[in-house]
């Protein structure tokens, strides 16, 4: 467990508060359906009690040192200097640089999304094929047949990519709808 473990443990007792609030109002409420509904409310409240005892349990005291050492291992293993992974870290700052400069172009935001969406489908089997040939190119075996080493050097920051594109066309679609809006208001002022 790791950090989101701990989160949900924290967004579980924020929730066993309110339900405890939520509880003594119905208790303080007349009526047959309120106690009915305050004991209905209690229960929920020991559920989440030990729902939140567990993750807490689960996550532990030194989860995010846990996860911060997780990561820093995997960062030392790998040689950043190996030609093929500066190859990929200089494609993914290219694509974002792409992405940013181009941010008023759907076209060019069309051809970044294709671009990026049709490397991150393809990963799997360039993750096989550098399986089976690693040696031509890197000095240690980092794809093993799960991809994780794909997933995280490769894919995650093209994923980032993408979604930077979609939040630029839902800008970009926006700003166009307002000035659609306006021409429409305009011309509904002129007629009247």
């Amino acid at each position: 467990a790791g950090p989101d473990a701990l989160r949900q443990a924290n967004l579980l007792g924020v929730g066993e508060e309110l339900l405890k609030e939520a509880s003594r109002t119905l208790r303080d409420a007349a009526g047959p359906d309120a106690l009915r509904q305050a004991n209905l409310l209690g229960v929920g409240e020991e559920l989440l009690k030990e729902a939140s005892r567990t993750l807490r349990d689960a996550a532990g005291p030194d989860a995010l040192r846990q996860a911060y050492e997780l990561y820093r291992g995997f960062y030392e293993a790998v040689d950043w200097r190996e030609p093929f992974l500066v190859a990929v870290l200089s494609f993914h700052v290219v694509m974002l640089v792409l992405t940013v400069v181009t941010r008023r172009s759907e076209v060019a935001q069309s051809a970044i999304f294709i671009t990026c969406a049709s490397a991150v489908l393809l990963a799997e089997r360039l993750n096989a094929l550098a399986q089976t040939h690693w040696r031509e190119f890197s000095s240690q075996d980092y794809f093993d047949k799960d991809g994780v080493f794909t997933t995280t050097v490769f894919c995650m920051p093209l994923v980032c990519v993408l979604v930077l594109v979609l939040i630029n066309f839902l800008r970009l679609m926006t700003g166009v709808m307002i000035q659609a809006k306006r021409a429409q208001l305009k011309r509904r002022a002129r007629t009247e």
